[in-house]
């Protein structure tokens, strides 16, 4: 874990520099408030790379200045997390863990996270509501498109518009498919359920038992399996095949916005939502300060921030991105309710059979 110190070299903070004088007179009245938590130490596990540098750089040093205490974070993904979770339940050391919408459900169930404290993570209020899981067990703070992407100059024209189109025979030996070991996998059996049963994907998910000969059809279809979106990516473009994923948005939107001659797929049966959540960890050490560092993360500053850095949909009305931002992601609340949400509870009990029968049926 890195010790993250403020960072002396921002000089006065975006807040400041908006408010000016009134904010710095204002700063001992924040100060008298929040005495309670001078010199306490905090433990965060957040997600890597872009987003795990945001915090780090802009999100802790103020939080760490307003509240007169020391946040300690370790950047990691969910299955570590939950993993630590486990082993340190007895004595937790984090207080704070992000974690996808998927590990939410059965961190619950095994006692490892609390329910927000309502009254000090106001912000929650604010959050879409379908974004708040498991009766206030964790929330939502970013949200990706779980989409196909493919090369434009080697689709021309004849853009796909549906899933069914990773079926379409011009895709032979064409299509990268992400790996089942993630779980943007069941977007694809979700969508073979639904061309089986005729249902939409939401209710066809609880039919997914009964689409692995649709899923079989894929197979003369595929070029290779991935496990890092970055790889396949170069191998479109490169023209080694001509689509690829489903993955998460943020994921390859910062390739668009550099040039590269992909774009996401926009099916007509929607896309299913990619979420980062955080969680209070259950009998965390600092549980007050942990919901104060909540309650920053879902405030509308710290939304806005994340989501202009990592091109994602915050999960809060009202916040208006760069222009630049605004063009690739939706943030209304009907587009982001459009989304296919997947139930977690139903599909995570049969994620190794699922994981099992893939590698069957594609390796």
């Amino acid at each position: 874990m890195t010790h993250l110190k403020e960072n002396k070299t921002q000089g006065i903070s975006r807040r400041n520099f908006v408010l000016g004088a009134g904010a710095i007179l204002a700063a001992p009245v924040i100060l008298r408030g929040n005495a309670w938590a001078a010199g306490k130490t905090l433990y965060v596990s957040t997600y890597e790379g872009v987003q795990g540098e945001v915090i780090a750089n802009q999100v802790i040093p103020q939080f760490e200045k307003d509240y007169r205490c020391k946040v300690f974070q370790s950047q990691t993904t969910t299955l570590p997390t939950i993993a630590r979770l486990r082993s340190e339940k007895n004595h937790p050391k984090l207080s704070v863990a992000m974690m996808d919408d998927v590990a939410i459900p059965i961190a619950r169930r095994e006692g490892l996270i609390a329910q927000f404290p309502t009254d000090s993570v106001t912000n929650l209020a604010k959050v879409f509501k379908q974004y708040v899981y498991e009766e206030g067990y964790g929330a939502a703070f970013s949200i990706s498109r779980i989409v196909p992407w493919y090369n434009t100059q080697a689709i021309g024209s004849e853009k796909p518009t549906s899933w069914q189109d990773l079926w379409d025979e011009k895709f032979r030996k064409r299509f990268i498919m992400v790996t089942p070991k993630w779980t943007n996998s069941l977007a694809i059996l979700t969508m073979a359920a639904s061309q089986v049963s005729g249902k939409p994907p939401l209710q066809a998910q609880y039919d997914i038992d009964n689409a692995w000969g649709r899923m079989a059809e894929l197979v003369p279809n595929i070029f290779s399996i991935h496990e890092n979106p970055g790889s396949a990516i170069l191998q479109v473009v490169q023209g080694q095949a001509d689509i690829g994923g489903p993955d998460h948005s943020k994921s390859v939107l910062p390739y668009i916005v550099k040039g590269a001659p992909l774009e996401m797929m926009d099916p007509q049966e929607g896309a299913f939502a990619g979420v980062n959540a955080i969680t209070l960890v259950n009998n965390a050490p600092e549980p007050e300060l942990a919901a104060a560092f909540i309650n920053r993360i879902l405030s509308p500053e710290v939304q806005k921030l994340m989501a202009d850095a990592t091109l994602t949909a915050p999960v809060l009305p009202g916040i208006t991105l760069s222009e630049e931002v605004a063009k690739l992601v939706k943030t209304d609340e009907e587009s982001l309710a459009k989304m296919i949400n997947l139930d977690w509870s139903f599909i995570n009990p049969k994620r190794s059979a699922i994981i099992d029968k893939f590698n069957q049926t594609f390796l």
